[in-house]
Formats: C-alpha cells, structure tokens, sequence
C-alpha cells in the first residue's frame, strides 16, 4: 500500500505518484435522506465474508493516488497478469486470509484471485463497478471499470475523483487498517468519519453523536454493527468521551426516563484520532486483543488511558 501511495502502483519507481494525505469519499456512499428509496450502498456491503467493502476501499485508494480531483479514472491492472506487466496485479496488492484445502491442488493465490472476482461481482450487483461481458456473457473481470460511490440502481455514473467529501488519512490504507479492521469495524468507522466531516467543530469541542433513529434511517447501520465502537475505541482509532451519568462497560444510566426527562442522558459522543492511524493496523490489533499491555486493560475497563502514562504511537520493533 505504501508502494501505491508513493508510486501510483506503477513498478517504475522513476516518477512519483499523486501521494494524497487524504482519501476522499462522497458522503451519499455513507448517508442519504431517510425516504431514499435506495439507502447509501455502504450497509448493503458489510457481509461476515467477503471482500467487497475492502476492495470497494482500495479501489478508491488505486484510483486517487493516480488521478487528480474532477479526473475519470481507467483500470490500469489485471487481476492476475503476466509478468512484467507495468502495474501490479490486483492480487498483490489485495491482503486476505487464504487457507487452501488439501488435496484440491489451488494454492493461496488461486484462493485470493476467486475472493477478488467475487467480490467484483458483488460490487457489480450493487452498481458500484461495471464489468463488460465477452461473447457468450462470460465476465471480462481484467477490463471492469470503477462507477462512482453514490451510485444506485437509477443513476451510477463512470468514478471521478471527487472534489471534496469524507476525508479518511492515507494511513488508513498504508497501515492496512482497510484490510485488518472487519467489515463492521470499517463501516462504523466510516459512520463516524461522515460525522466528523458534517460537524466539524462539534467534533472537534465535544465529540460527535448518532441517535438510534438516525443510525437506522439515514445510515441504515444496525445496532450489532454499531457495537463495533467498542474495539474501535480500544484500538484507540476513537476515543469515547467520559460521561460520569453512565456507567462506562454496562452503558447503564439507571432509571433512564427520569434521566432523559431531566435532559442528564445523551448519547455516547466520540471524537477520531488520526495519530492512532500511524500505528501498523496488525501489530496493534495483535497486541490489543493477545497480548494487551496494562494501559490497555485500564482503557478497556475504564474507558481512559491510565493517569500518568503516556500513549506512545510507536510500536517497539
């Protein structure tokens, strides 16, 4: 991913690629009006497996670190492809868990290039890629093209590079939160990200909010996905801010009616933090849920860092 952002993808290391800070998604690809009578394609992506909402991801990551804003964006890989060809394949640059069966003779490789194309067609089935058939209807996977994020099913233009929207760090995609985070983890951190981008200053003062209601109609997420606040915030990706109205583990706020009457309960707020991001996704997901350390037994527990310590951004080795 790093090669990527540097280069473009482009084995060539003579010229440099666009090498973006940011990486911009239209705000329709994460919320629309609560009476749209199709939703934001992101919800429809998160599957227990599959790759479809990661590659959707690098597929937006491919296309600007290669084209500049307003720009439509071509395919330049193949899935696979022959050596030498001057961009990598899309099956080096795609990370997933591979575990071939003995005795069927497929290897890993063949393993990610069936998860690859799968996943295209699911992004196909949701308007998000176009791929032309060859004669007799078989699927030219090496020649799809990218449509935009907001498609739908009545509108789903060719991929420009947008102007402005959701900003989400380049680490994101070179630390390879996108391929370690799961779906759920990815949709509600983009949840909180569209947030962040409408709210700016509330963001920055408080924290932001998203009332049930809200989640379900306008973003489409369910309550199971937005539980993956949790992990996000021990990955430190969040922070939750301290409400001493409401226990932090249980999320108790005693008798709420009484607390809502007396206006003493909101909604959980969250604030994003870049740093977190600079930290390599693997190891800190590892260390976190195998071998966590005592500041991140007391986050986990409490919610906060332990006084008198310090978040150190760097992981040793």
């Amino acid at each position: 991913m790093s090669e990527l952002w540097e280069f473009g993808g482009h084995r060539d290391r003579d010229e440099p690629g666009r090498r973006p800070e940011f990486i911009v998604v239209r705000g329709e690809f994460i919320g629309t009006r609560p009476d749209h009578p199709y939703g934001p394609a992101l919800p429809r992506l998160i599957k227990s497996r599959g790759l479809q909402l990661r590659l959707l991801l690098l597929l937006l990551f491919d296309a600007q670190c290669r084209a500049e804003p307003g720009e439509r964006v071509r395919n330049v890989r193949t899935i696979v492809g022959p050596a030498g060809e001057n961009y990598r394949t899309w099956r080096e640059l795609v990370l997933s868990e591979t575990s071939p069966t003995r005795g069927t003779g497929r290897t890993a490789q063949d393993l990610r290039v069936r998860q690859i194309t799968e996943a295209l067609r699911a992004l196909e089935g949701q308007h998000l890629v176009s791929i032309p058939r060859h004669p007799g209807g078989r699927r030219d996977y090496d020649a799809f093209e990218l449509l935009s994020e907001a498609s739908t099913a009545d509108e789903h233009p060719p991929y420009l590079v947008p102007e402005a929207g959701i900003r989400i760090p380049r680490q994101f995609f070179t630390e390879l939160w996108v391929f370690a985070l799961t779906d759920t983890e990815l949709a509600t951190y983009l949840l909180l990200s569209f947030l962040r981008w409408r709210f700016p200053s509330r963001h920055l003062e408080q924290g932001v909010f998203v009332t049930a209601e809200t989640r379900e109609k306008v973003f489409r997420i369910a309550r199971a996905t937005w539980r993956a606040t949790d992990l996000l915030h021990r990955y430190r990706l969040i922070d939750r801010m301290p409400d001493p109205r409401r226990q932090y583990r249980t999320g108790k706020v005693g008798d709420p009616a009484k607390r809502w009457a007396n206006r003493e309960v909101a909604p959980a707020r969250f604030k994003i933090n870049n740093d977190a991001l600079s930290r390599p996704a693997l190891d800190v997901i590892d260390q976190v849920l195998g071998a966590p350390t005592a500041q991140d037994v007391f986050r986990r527990e409490t919610g906060m860092d332990m006084p008198g310590l310090t978040f150190d951004s760097t992981l040793p080795g």
